[in-house]
């Protein structure tokens, strides 16, 4: 039966992508745990068997092994959710550890990996409404409180459920602001993918180049390129450097673009602004590396496991918040893995009018990984009220508002641009205002609300 609550739940995510399975999976989950009489196994099982589902894309290229451990990584939070299921058999107790040990893998170990928290499957379910109120963990938590009233269904429960929902449909959308800068966004595709797509960097940069000839025919506030666009240091090739001050010259317009630059000998993954003629006005180096790709936590073990793990070169992360101006505009960039981590996601909007995400999806194609990325992207869009521009070497690219809704898009596998008029605010939501405190209130009245049924059940 778990394995069936953890195929529900895991549904919700790309390719599948309907949301209320989750509800579902989870009230299945929510009803075993409360019966079980090994919920340590059964909780870490659900947990080993959702994660590996979602997480599938992970092997395409590495091979089962690496995915699996990385499952295997996951399923051990869930083991406290069982513990606290055994101990006291409480569903809204083994709520609040649930929740619980969702906000401690998304920052541990080695920065964290919240990829599979529930809330990112959930931006099409009407309680994505409270985003802006309570951030990513009151989705998580709405969800599971909708997957527990369902797990002890009676009239009692069904009547606040349709409360709940009306409630929710009357909370109003995040303001458009005043405002906007016009981007031009190239997907210049790759010349091939997987591990090795920028093995033929100067093919990559050719392609944006030449897409970029192609297609900006107007006039644009900025050129946007995705990261990894261009993975030689122009500062190192005379030859990429001149053909940037050419394309920016004659296009009259600014690029940013995703680029590998070499500081003190070691790689940094960039996004950076280059102005027409060339000359650059702004660098952000990403702050929020990505392990197991562009650094190797444990190398030597890691090495034993994957031969891949050698070629695996350690960049150097940054440590500045840096906007892009654009138009008297502060844009903020976001580079691929960084959408995943509520602190550095949180800062970025906190000081800029929109935000441009900078994805490559190579390494992965053909796989969930961009839709489910896509979604995680609108996530943060509705939570923080700022319009993203989300631009990928491969696809998905898209324009996003901030109610989280695609406006505009570009699939897979081709060479296309989009270009539209990125809404500005400075709505800080209170997600934004107020996100560490928030969580706190949501975990401690998730265990109050557990403390009330405890105390409620002994007097019976």
């Amino acid at each position: 039966m778990m394995a069936g609550a953890a195929f529900l739940a895991s549904a919700a995510f790309a390719p599948i992508g309907i949301w209320f399975l989750a509800v579902f999976g989870y009230c299945l989950f929510l009803y075993q745990l409360s019966k079980s009489a090994r919920p340590l196994w059964h909780a870490f099982t659900f947990g080993f068997i959702y994660n590996a589902i979602v997480l599938y894309w992970s092997g395409k290229y590495v091979g089962a092994l690496p995915w699996l451990l990385l499952s295997l990584l996951q399923a051990l939070f869930y083991i406290p959710v069982g513990a606290v299921a055994k101990r006291w058999n409480n569903s809204w107790w083994t709520i609040a550890a649930l929740l619980l040990m969702e906000e401690l893998r998304s920052v541990f170990p080695f920065g964290g990996f919240g990829w599979t928290r529930i809330a990112f499957s959930q931006i099409e379910s009407p309680a994505s409404a409270f985003l802006p109120y309570g951030g990513v963990l009151s989705l998580s938590a709405l969800t599971l409180i909708f997957a527990a009233l369902a797990s002890r269904i009676s009239a009692g429960n069904l009547a606040k459920i349709a409360l709940l929902l009306i409630a929710l449909t009357l909370i109003p959308g995040n303001p458009q602001g005043s405002g906007s800068v016009k981007l031009l966004a190239i997907q210049g595709n790759t010349p091939s993918v997987g591990l090795d797509f920028n093995s033929r960097a100067q093919a990559v940069f050719n392609l944006h180049r030449d897409a970029t000839y192609k297609y900006a025919n107007g006039k644009y506030d900025a050129i946007v390129w995705p990261e990894n666009a261009i993975d030689i240091d122009p500062n190192m090739y005379p030859k990429v450097a001149a053909d940037i001050a050419k394309l920016t010259d004659e296009r009259q317009a600014p690029l940013i673009a995703g680029v590998v630059l070499k500081v003190d000998g070691s790689p940094v993954n960039a996004s950076v602004m280059y102005q027409p003629g060339g000359a650059v006005s702004s660098t952000y180096i990403k702050r929020g590396l990505t392990p197991f790709g562009e650094y190797m936590p444990l190398r030597k073990l890691a090495e034993i496991i994957s031969p891949y793990a050698k070629s695996v070169v350690d960049f150097r992360g940054g440590s500045e918040l840096v906007t892009h101006q654009v138009a008297g505009a502060a844009l903020g960039p976001i580079i691929c893995y960084e959408i995943i981590n509520d602190r550095l996601v949180s800062e970025m909007s906190a000081s800029s009018k929109a935000l441009i995400v900078q994805t490559n999806s190579a390494t992965f194609s053909g796989t969930a990984e961009s839709r489910q990325q896509l979604a995680i992207t609108r996530i943060r869009a509705k939570e923080y009220a700022r319009n993203i521009l989300s631009v990928s070497t491969i696809g998905i690219s898209a324009f996003i508002d901030s109610n989280g809704e695609v406006v505009d898009e570009i699939g897979e596998n081709v060479q296309s641009y989009l270009t539209g008029d990125l809404l500005l605010s400075d709505h800080a939501t209170n997600a934004s205002k107020w996100g560490t405190l928030i969580k706190i209130v949501i975990l401690s009245l998730v265990a109050l609300f557990g403390l009330r049924s405890f105390r409620k059940n002994r007097a019976v």
